[in-house]
């Protein structure tokens, strides 16, 4: 039997908002996916039982787990015959689940199970957190977790069943909880006593037939009866809150109903008023909606769907992260364990999440630069429940050259002069900064020199080794700094600064370029020390903090090609992705350390799949592949959930060791799928689009993506071995390329789940993509009829990429061809372009 999670894109609350999702069972899952909006983070379980519920605000877990229990009614059989029964009389058998048993859907709004009992009774559990649009940027998501519930009895006879819900009400509060029920939310309201911590409410959409507090844990999961609720709310302390809803089901007869948990401050009214008035499936409603508009903005389309599918998710996980904190709209580098946000990570997040939520990008950079201390060095991270910022002691780190190309990022991505003038001044300081830790090579070093390495001797993202140090002039900080250097010469220069600043800007980059091609290469096999520590002894560990001079463009072609080369080998390469280090090395530890001595990053992998995209595109794409498609391969096995991004594998076993859900791992995915894959560069007025596709591909497009201040697409595709592109913009390119108006693709409705379509339109003219992403030929359904106008005859041309050759080209009316169909080869395309002619006389369109 498979092990992997299989892909589905089958649920439709509306045919508009259909997203993919992964279907597997419970069994093979080792644990299930988290959740976030802005105000919690929830972690589910295989079983289905919620783990515990996070406060954002609070920085603290506030109710523990939440479980849901199903019994159905009968007679003890030893009363059978003397009498008639009495409710009182009644027992309630649970019923019990083989995991193996239990469908799972895994998708982007929510987590989904399904099972039966005997064939007759059809459960259904729906578990999300309501989200709202992250483009509103002082909107807030609801504070409540939702658990829906579908009963339906497709048997001939009638069903009595107990549903029960649990609550572990203390969370990590203190040990002295009390709660009441409130009837007029269906829900029992948890305070503690001795500390101002948040209001839990727990409840029900209907009003449940009993409950209560107590200290009854077994009653969870007692195997022979579940035991009536007694309506006291005695208890206090660490205690279980616990609701009763008893129904009978009629054959061919259903039930809805949730239970919600929702978490406000104690002065919220008008929150307690919002958790009795919204239903589960209205919210769902808004969820849904919001998450189609975000996930098809920046929507990366190959033929590829591993990549396809990484890029989704990528948003999937941003999205979940981005939370309220006491000091603004951020994200913690641990969810649901600290409140800190480390300007490292918050700089990558900008690489990604430019690309379909810009505004989130934004209260990263503005934040970080509120955080800047006076010298103009960022911060290592601050503490987003007090403002508190910490700097380990290092001089310098790659907080603050990452901070300068993260705006850089923003601002060609949305061409905001008014921003760049506000935040300019906090470059600017950066800059000069970086310029003043140079010494007399013209390397930038950092000085500190821990005798407990760790964090206050590491200067590198690998900065949580103990007894291990990475100081002085660092090849990771030096390619670094060079690149921020670069782009703030750019900045300064659309800001019209003065031409000292711009070229000791532009200077100073190149003086470090210079220095570590001089200082920092090691002869013997022409790659990159690791570092040049304060005693001036080199280190010639090759590891993967490789690619930085690649990524940056601080060295050579050659010396790039031999570190991509030098990386794509055994001792650093798994079925999962990069190891951070060679098996061969002598600290090489797999599983210690974080696996920042051995283990494999996923990001890591990425920033490798980027660096080597000029070098080898097909290397690219195995990268992109590899540690995306590794969190289905064996959930169960390896610790993943499919679609969600975790942290690091051990290099040896490829079980994930990190967090359940790294919030820097997808914007980095999502970065190296749009920049590298797709081809874009951010330049100017024009983005420069030169896809960048390894030879077995013929086609590969890019959605709705974010650019000075609306929306851009295209799609490239090979004819007669060059690349061809159709884009709604101005775009620099070595290709040849059309240009269109608009990107009408959501007009042409999908009917098969192995194609992708993108139509873009100008005056009467469409030119259409249909991908073919399976391993077979197949045949597309199309409808046209959206696209096309009444009563119009079109002059039709088909690109067969299978021929790769023009092979349809003639005058239709359009309603021969509104509906219609096509075949295409495994991973091709065919490309359609329809121009209107308003009489017979008009000429018939050219070849683009």
């Amino acid at each position: 039997m498979s092990t992997a999670a299989e892909k589905s894109s089958t649920y439709h609350i509306d045919p508009a908002l259909a997203l993919p999702s992964y279907r597997t069972t419970a069994g093979r899952l080792g644990m299930g996916p988290s959740f976030g909006n802005t105000e919690l983070w929830v972690n589910t379980k295989n079983t289905g039982d919620v783990e515990r519920v996070f406060c954002i605000a609070r920085g603290q877990t506030v109710i523990g787990s939440i479980a849901i229990r199903f019994s159905i009614a009968g007679r003890p059989l030893r009363d059978a015959g003397s009498f008639a029964m009495t409710e009182a009389m009644k027992v309630y058998t649970p019923l019990l689940l083989d995991l193996e048993e239990v469908a799972v859907e895994i998708h982007p709004a929510f987590l989904r199970r399904r099972f039966d009992v005997g064939g007759s009774i059809y459960i259904t559990e729906t578990t999300f957190l309501p989200l709202s649009s992250v483009h509103d940027s002082k909107q807030s998501d609801p504070p409540v977790l939702y658990q829906m519930v579908q009963l339906e009895n497709r048997g001939a006879h009638e069903q009595e069943l107990r549903i029960n819900g649990f609550a572990r009400l203390r969370g990590d509060t203190s040990d002295d909880v009390t709660a009441a029920y409130d009837p007029g939310s269906f829900a029992l309201v948890a305070r503690t006593a001795s500390a101002d911590s948040p209001v839990r409410v727990f409840g029900l959409t209907r009003e449940p037939a009993a409950y209560e507090t107590s200290f009854d844990f077994g009653n969870v999961y007692s195997m022979s009866r579940t035991a009536p609720l007694s309506n006291a709310t005695d208890a206090h302390g660490d205690i279980l809150g616990s609701l009763q809803l008893d129904v009978v089901i009629g054959p061919g007869k259903s039930e809805r109903f949730a239970f919600k948990t929702g978490i406000y401050e104690q002065s919220d009214q008008q929150g307690l008023k919002h958790f009795a008035g919204v239903s589960g499936l209205e919210s769902l409603e808004h969820t849904l909606t919001a998450l189609d508009d975000e996930l098809h903005r920046g929507e990366v389309i190959t033929p590829d769907d591993v990549i396809n599918d990484g890029a989704l998710w990528s948003k999937v996980n941003m999205r979940r992260v981005m939370a309220r904190y006491p000091i603004g709209w951020l994200f913690t580098n641990d969810p649901g364990v600290t409140s800190n946000v480390v300007i490292r990570d918050s700089a990558w997040f900008v690489m990604g999440c430019d690309y379909f939520a810009p505004e989130f990008s934004r209260s990263l950079l503005d934040t970080a630069a509120r955080l800047q201390y006076p010298n103009g060095k960022l911060p290592e991270f601050v503490n987003a429940l007090t403002g508190k910022v910490e700097d380990d002691g290092l001089n310098i780190n790659d907080d603050t050259p990452l901070f300068i190309m993260a705006a850089n990022h923003h601002f060609r991505c949305t061409n905001d002069e008014d921003w760049l003038r506000r935040i300019f001044p906090a470059l600017q300081r950066a800059g000069r900064y970086i310029v003043s830790q140079m010494d007399q090579r013209d390397l930038v070093v950092c000085t500190a020199d821990d005798p407990r390495g760790n964090v206050w001797a590491i200067a590198s993202w690998r900065n949580i080794i103990p007894n291990y140090s990475i100081n002085g002039a660092v090849t990771e900080i030096n390619a670094e700094c060079a690149a921020a250097l670069r782009a703030l010469t750019h900045l300064a220069e659309r800001m019209d600064e003065n031409d000292a600043d711009i070229r000791n800007f532009a200077d100073a980059a190149a003086k470090i370029q210079v220095a570590m091609g001089r200082h920092l290469i090691n002869s013997k096999n022409g790659l990159f020390y690791l570092n040049v520590d304060t005693r001036g002894n080199p280190h010639t560990d090759v590891t993967g903090d490789e690619v930085f001079p690649v990524m940056f463009n601080a060295c050579d072609d050659e010396t790039g090609f031999r570190v991509i080369s030098r990386l794509n080998s055994p001792d650093f390469w798994t079925e999962a992705g990069l190891r951070t280090a060679s098996a061969l090395d002598p600290r090489y530890d797999p599983a210690a350390f974080s696996g920042l001595l051995g283990g494999v990053w996923p990001g890591l992998t990425w920033w490798y799949a980027f660096a080597a995209a000029r070098y080898h595109p097909d290397f690219m794409v195995n990268a992109l592949r590899a540690s995306f498609q590794h969190y289905a391969r064996d959930p169960r096995r390896h610790n993943t959930v499919p679609g969600q991004f975790s942290e690091w594998f051990d290099g040896d076993s490829l079980v994930n060791r990190g967090m359940r859900l790294s919030p820097w791992e997808p914007p980095r995915f999502l970065w190296a799928a749009i920049e590298g894959v797709c081809g874009l560069t951010l330049t100017g007025d024009r983005p420069q689009i030169n896809p960048l596709v390894p030879p077995n591909w013929k086609w590969v497009a890019l959605r709705r993506l974010p650019f000075h201040g609306r929306e851009i697409s295209y799609f490239a595709v090979r004819t007669k071995a060059v690349l061809t592109i159709f884009t709604t913009c101005e775009i620099n390119t070595d290709s040849a390329h059309s240009l269109y108006e608009r990107d009408v693709s959501d007009k042409l409705p999908i009917f098969s789940r192995i194609a992708r379509v993108v139509a873009l339109q100008r005056d009467r003219e469409v030119a259409v993509l249909v991908g073919n992403v399976s391993d077979a030929t197949t045949n597309v359904p199309l409808d046209l009829s959206q696209l096309l106008e009444q009563g119009m005859r079109y002059h039709t041309r088909v690109y067969n990429s299978e021929r790769d050759d023009w092979e349809v080209e003639s005058v239709y009316a359009r309603e021969e061809i509104c509906v219609t169909s096509i075949g295409i080869e495994s991973k091709g395309y065919r490309v359609m372009l329809f121009r209107g002619l308003s009489d017979a006389a008009e000429e018939p369109p050219t070849a683009a």
